[in-house]
């Protein structure tokens, strides 16, 4: 996982939107299965940093895969994090 967060940051750093929404479903696929904190200590502090395009692409990605969004719910309440994914974590883990 930690892998794969890393060609996501870098995938939004180059502004590769393909890149970035597919390493970011193989990642939450693999959170979701394996549960692993200390890929998920790394991940969190990225998820509060994104802001426009690369947030509007991880949110829809954090939609699709609700077992791992949970692992990431604490950020629905940070308000420094951006409201599409805030928005995002709290549709996912509803229910």
């Amino acid at each position: 996982m930690i892998w794969l967060h890393g060609i996501c940051a870098y995938a939004a750093s180059r502004r590769d939107w393909g890149l970035l929404e597919e390493a970011a479903h193989t990642m939450c696929i693999w959170d979701g299965a394996w549960d692993q904190w200390s890929a998920q200590d790394k991940i969190t502090p990225w998820l509060r940093t994104l802001k426009e395009e690369p947030a509007s692409v991880i949110a829809a990605v954090l939609r699709d895969h609700p077992d791992s969004a949970q692992h990431f719910s604490h950020i629905a309440d940070d308000r420094t994090a951006d409201p599409r994914i805030r928005q995002a974590l709290r549709t996912s883990t509803a229910g």
